[in-house]
């Protein structure tokens, strides 16, 4: 169930909105009163860990490689614009299957601009489809489109800046019996009208972080948790979500999903964590991921998480 993203940016890893100063790991705290709060229950609780960084070295199989590498947090972004209009040739599959799946409808559009998209396509019966990114294009976002499927928004992806043809590995389309499912697996009801929010934590080399807790914010660099939004972690071994009393904080994987998001034209999805056993000792716990998107009705909303940048 790895969501898949833009190999170049994570490869997800997004460039992430710009908050906050300073290099290394000297991020913004969480306010108190927000993080181990009496009778809540979201899964944004302190972590017992610091960040560590993993790679999968066979199917659900995860070594753990040392202290997450957050060299880049709060530096500036390398991002560059495109200098050539791209073709982006890549194939639409199934989010939980990884099985191609044809007839999705494909819309390109800047950063989270869902209202002006610049590219409007159709995967093939083989989910093979091209999209077709302009000059001058940092970031965008692609949404997925069927009668089986979620509408499903894939944020904050990038490409080569100088190279007219590319290949993007794959996006991913969230099937309705997999969105009904997964709340199912830890025993809530989804509410209709609501969004989800999922996407996997990456350090600065690409390799998944454990040991981080992420929330849906009202607000940028502080977290604010939305009202009712509960953020639940995977089993790196089954790749599915799992409930708090399992795992806490992000696992192997570093994957989260944030279920019951009520509808909110911009919120921030953060993760924050420990960079190092100096801050879980110190309990200077740090913003080390931050990315604006719009929550959407019944509309999924992936993406890849980096180190926040400037």
């Amino acid at each position: 169930m790895r969501i898949g993203l833009v190999s170049s940016v994570v490869s997800i890893g997004l460039g992430l909105v710009a908050c906050g100063g300073g290099g290394g790991t000297a991020a913004v705290d969480a306010p108190a009163g927000n993080l181990d709060a009496p009778g809540q229950d979201i899964g944004f609780a302190k972590p017992t860990k610091a960040l560590k960084a993993n790679m999968e070295v066979s199917t659900n199989t995860w070594r753990e490689l040392g202290p997450a590498n957050l060299a880049c947090l709060n530096t500036p972004t390398a991002d560059t614009a495109t200098t050539v209009a791209v073709t982006l040739a890549t194939t639409t599959l199934d989010f939980e299957k990884l099985m191609a799946v044809g007839s999705i409808g494909v819309t390109a559009f800047p950063s989270i601009d869902i209202a002006s998209p610049f590219d409007t396509q159709t995967s093939d019966p083989t989910g093979v489809v091209s999209i077709h990114v302009p000059v001058g294009t940092k970031r965008f976002g692609v949404k997925m489109t069927s009668a089986q499927d979620f509408d499903t928004l894939l944020l904050n992806q990038k490409v080569a800046p100088g190279m007219a043809t590319q290949m993007l590995d794959k996006i991913q389309v969230v099937s309705k019996t997999t969105g009904a499912s997964i709340p199912a697996i830890i025993g809530i009801v989804r509410t209709p009208g609501t969004g989800i929010v999922a996407g996997a934590v990456r350090d600065c080399d690409a390799h998944e972080i454990s040991n981080f807790v992420a929330t849906v914010s009202s607000t940028a660099a502080t977290a604010t948790p939305l009202d009712k939004a509960r953020t639940f972690y995977f089993s790196s071994s089954l790749k599915t979500p799992v409930h708090h009393n399992q795992e806490p904080a992000s696992t192997n994987d570093g994957l989260f999903a944030a279920l019951e998001v009520p509808v909110t034209p911009t919120v921030f999805v953060q993760a924050w964590g420990y960079p190092t056993d100096a801050d879980l000792a110190s309990d200077h716990l740090v913003l080390i991921s931050e990315l604006e998107v719009p929550i959407v009705a019944d509309t999924v909303v992936t993406g890849s998480f980096e180190p926040l940048r400037q």
